[in-house]
């Protein structure tokens, strides 16, 4: 072989090596690039049942809110209300 072939060779193989150097590490960006996305899909995908649990869950609590159970019970949670032949025993704390 000549200079000019030995020459030639190694030009073409540093080109070889650039073009595997710069899509290796393309290839690489690409696929940490999709497993973030793949853990967002994730994230999302849980979020979206938790929020759609609570939909319904809502939806549940809109039909029973016309019931009277629905009012005595939050009559007495939210409003501390009793009935008439109810009677509260408060207990003082001795801190």
């Amino acid at each position: 072989m000549n200079k000019r072939n030995k020459n030639r060779i190694r030009f073409y193989s540093l080109i070889f090596f650039t073009f595997c150097l710069v899509f290796g590490k393309t290839f690489i960006y690409q696929v940490k690039e999709k497993n973030r996305l793949n853990s967002k899909i994730q994230t999302l995908t849980e979020r979206k049942e938790k929020l759609d649990a609570e939909i319904t869950e809502a939806k549940d609590n809109l039909k029973k809110v016309d019931s009277e159970e629905f009012i005595k019970k939050v009559a007495r949670e939210k409003l501390r209300m009793i009935e008439k032949d109810e009677v509260v025993v408060k207990y003082k704390d001795n801190d």
